[in-house]
């Protein structure tokens, strides 16, 4: 987690702290020692130069945008390149002035912030973030170039880098058992593939190899909570027609993983349903769109392989029968809000969610949202964590890669600083937490 430059004059102008998270206060960028911090210092700032230089390449928007779109397009590089240097600036975080439908939310959202925590350091770390991807996308509104996704291109490659693993994938999962066992398998096999962020990379392709399923056995220890049985017998003893609802995390490998878990809850009738909640905006590079899903069904279905051919089509099927359901478009997932407001902010989503057999929160900025960027001890009850969000049964899949963490059992957390004072970060930990209503 080196930093590019450690600038002692920008660190003493913003009242940056020398030291890491102090307990049971907000993550923030203020502290040096944070990861936040190196998010705001060097992450995003990459993410953001990637964007403006690949909008360079104007031959793949022309055709789309027309020919007298390059101005524009050059206005938005430079626009993109503006936000960069503000972040960097430790500027403010301003309202919103596009006409985008959750504009009001969000400006309200702002105007409630302390006037002391209305910068990228000094904000929760959570606002901050998610305030950058709604910053970039209204760039892009106020635009000729609205609607477009600027992460496509890379959560499409992404896939395309995981063929080798889906067929291996699918090859594996056509025959199976409705037991515990083979629960536990493909639940894990939907955790580890949470490995594949290209957020955590600033954009940069990570390729799984191997057995998927060779790994889920090695990568057990790792595995710092494993909550696959509760989760197991929430859905067994239920009637089966009820429905699951997953909010996506990262497109590519990870969203595969996610249909094939999904498959399951269908073929073997622990669900009648299942629901997909997708981002509303392009979010945190990888994150889902509807448009992602359509994409990747059509992927699968267009392969020449024959079983992931044939996994594409009935997937497809699902969708077409009911079994498979995309969400409403909902704002909420793209807001800045902790889960614990939603009865307060968006009471239907609450209500609609408290009607599932089971909600599976998948990935790290899911479980931001489920704990809030808080630092909690790293015992603390997941149930004391989440601050009354419980509508339904709840689990969330998450591989670590931020500095925040709860439920381990005593002692974990030491042996793993001892090892590796970042472990935190890396990806390599797991946890699959369950609470029930």
């Amino acid at each position: 987690m080196a930093l590019v430059e450690d600038n002692a004059d920008f660190d003493a102008a913003n009242g940056i702290i020398d030291s890491e998270t102090p307990p049971h206060t907000d993550l923030a960028a203020q502290y040096k020692r944070s990861f936040a911090y190196y998010t705001f210092r060097v992450r995003l700032p990459s993410t953001l130069a990637t964007i403006a230089n690949s909008l360079a390449n104007k031959d793949e928007l022309l055709p789309t945008y027309g020919a007298d779109a390059v101005s524009d397009i050059d206005q938005t590089a430079a626009a993109v390149l503006e936000l960069r240097s503000n972040i960097l600036k430790n500027g403010p975080l301003e309202p919103f002035k596009d006409t985008e439908a959750d504009v009001a939310t969000w400006n309200a959202f702002l105007e409630k912030l302390d006037k002391d925590k209305r910068t990228y350091f000094s904000a929760c770390w959570l606002y901050a973030e998610c305030y950058m991807y709604r910053k970039l996308w209204s760039i892009f509104s106020l635009s000729r170039l609205a609607g477009f996704d600027y992460f496509r291109k890379q959560k499409q490659t992404a896939a395309q880098l995981s063929l080798d693993a889906m067929v291996a994938v699918a090859n594996a999962t056509r025959r199976s058992e409705r037991n515990l066992s083979t629960f536990q398998q493909l639940v894990k096999l939907n955790l580890w593939g949470n490995r594949c962020d290209l957020s955590i990379t600033s954009g940069k392709q990570v390729k799984p190899t191997g057995d998927a399923f060779d790994q889920v056995a090695e990568l057990d220890s790792n595995l710092l909570v494993d909550g696959t049985q509760a989760i197991w017998q929430s859905l067994d003893s239920a009637d089966g027609n009820g429905t699951v609802e997953i909010v996506f995390d990262n497109a590519g490998y990870e969203l595969y993983t996610d249909l094939i878990l999904a498959e399951y809850i269908i073929d073997k009738g622990l669900a009648q349903k299942v629901r997909f909640n997708a981002k509303a905006i392009p979010w945190f590079i990888s994150d889902v769109r509807a448009e992602d899903l359509h994409w990747i069904l059509e992927f699968l279905s267009g392969q020449a392989s024959p079983v992931l051919s044939e996994l594409g089509k009935k997937l497809k099927r699902f969708v077409d029968e009911g079994k498979f359901e995309l969400a409403p478009l909902e704002h909420f997932w793209t807001s800045p809000y902790e889960f614990y407001r939603m009865a307060e902010v968006q009471p239907a989503l609450h209500e609609r969610l408290s009607q599932a057999q089971l909600i599976i929160f998948k990935g790290d900025l899911n479980y931001r949202k489920l704990l809030g960027d808080y630092s909690w001890h790293d015992t603390e009850s997941f149930v004391t964590c989440l601050r009354g969000f419980k509508p339904s049964n709840l689990c969330t899949l998450r591989t670590i890669k931020a500095d925040l963490v709860c439920g381990l059992p005593a002692g974990i957390s030491e042996q793993l600083f001892a090892k590796n004072k970042e472990w935190m970060l890396t990806g390599e930990y797991g946890l699959i937490q369950f609470a029930s209503k």
